[in-house]
C-alpha cells in the first residue's frame, strides 16, 4: 500500500477588528499607487466592454497581485493567502459599517469599477 501524506494547507493568523480595519484601508490604498491603477486601467482598456465576465477574468490576478504585497504585512503568504484575509474581513462587514464600505470599494475594483 502506498500513501501520499498531502502537505497541510498554511496557518493563516486570526486577524482582530482592527487588524482587518487596517488591511481593508491598506488594500484599498494599494490601488491607488499610480502604478497599480495604470496596471488595472489598462488591463480594463483590452477588454471587451460587453463581456463583464472577461474583464474579470483579467483583473482577479491584478488584484490578486496587489493584495498580497499587503496582506502579507499581516503574515498572509503563500497560496490563498489573499482570500484567507479577504473573507476574515469581511466577516466584520456586518457589524462594522466602515469595514463593510470598504468592502464594497474593494468588490468594485474587482469588476473594473
Amino acid at each position: 500500500v502506498i500513501r501520499i501524506m498531502a502537505t497541510p494547507p498554511p496557518a493563516f493568523p486570526t486577524l482582530t477588528l482592527d487588524e482587518a480595519k487596517a488591511a481593508l484601508s491598506e488594500a484599498i490604498a494599494a490601488f491607488e499607487i499610480p502604478e497599480n491603477k495604470e496596471r488595472m486601467e489598462s488591463a480594463i482598456a483590452g477588454c471587451d466592454p460587453t463581456n463583464p465576465m472577461a474583464k474579470m477574468q483579467v483583473l482577479i490576478p491584478i488584484v490578486q497581485e496587489i493584495q498580497a504585497s499587503v496582506m502579507a504585512k499581516y503574515k498572509f503568504e503563500g497560496p490563498g493567502a489573499v482570500m484567507a484575509a479577504t473573507m476574515q474581513i469581511n466577516m466584520f462587514a456586518p457589524q462594522d459599517p466602515e469595514i463593510a464600505n470598504g468592502v464594497r470599494m474593494l468588490a468594485a475594483k474587482l469588476s473594473g469599477n
